[in-house]
């Protein structure tokens, strides 16, 4: 009966220690996903201003071209500085198409972060237990 007993606080033991262990590496993958996290939202907010300033140039181009168009139906010919307005807005467009893909990175880059740190999370576990997969 003794040894029946002791049997059963090794398991009760070893499963104790076997959940420190899991509770500590799960604290130690957030970390590591919050500091992600961290870092990239201020990466995002240091290029707000950037954003803000080239959707008030395009709202400035959009304005300046409604000058313009006035001015041409004056008579007088702005096929020039409508050109220049027109590459301007086109570059303006790509700038607004990079800012927006920026915005969605943070996303894309802590869905990839969690997935391979739930990756390395799985594999230490494994580890840890003796039986690593067959590569």
């Amino acid at each position: 009966m003794k040894t029946l007993k002791d049997l059963v606080l090794a398991l009760i033991n070893a499963t104790l220690i076997l959940v420190a262990l899991c509770l500590f590496l799960a604290w130690q993958l957030m970390s590591t996903v919050d500091g992600i996290t961290d870092r990239l939202t201020e990466s995002i907010r240091i290029f707000a201003p950037v954003r803000d300033e080239v959707a008030g140039l395009r709202a400035e181009v959009s304005g300046l071209r409604a000058d313009i168009t006035a001015m041409g139906t004056q008579g007088v010919p702005m096929t020039r500085v409508e050109a220049r307005l027109d590459a301007m807005g086109t570059r303006l467009d790509d700038m607004q198409a990079r800012m927006d893909e920026l915005a969605a990175l943070p996303d894309r880059l802590i869905d990839t972060a969690i997935e391979t740190a739930a990756d390395k999370f799985a594999r230490s576990l494994s580890a840890v237990r003796g039986c690593e997969p067959v590569s």
